[in-house]
């Protein structure tokens, strides 16, 4: 360091954060990441949280139905979700 370097010491808490796998920016604010993606000491999901997750993006839709909104984005997590459960009805 050079002579008027002047250092200082700063002491405080930290709060406890909580860690985000893969998510940033507009994703993040997603409706079915926000109920699925999140980092729990790196274990994939159950399928009991894969079902209530689906169970909650199936009322969302049925809640966009009869508002008359678009459902594809829905509809292709739910697919996504579909697939991932049917992987543990297979093992």
């Amino acid at each position: 360091m050079g002579r008027n370097t002047r250092c200082t010491e700063v002491y405080g808490e930290v709060e406890q954060i909580t860690a985000v796998a893969g998510v940033r920016g507009a994703e993040a604010e997603d409706e079915a990441l926000a109920l699925l993606y999140y980092r729990k000491s790196m274990k994939r999901l159950t399928k009991l949280e894969l079902q209530k997750a689906y169970g909650k993006l199936m009322i969302k839709r049925d809640q966009l139905v009869s508002n008359k909104q678009p459902t594809e984005k829905i509809d292709q997590y739910l697919f996504i979700i579909e697939g991932k459960i049917s992987k543990y009805d297979n093992s």
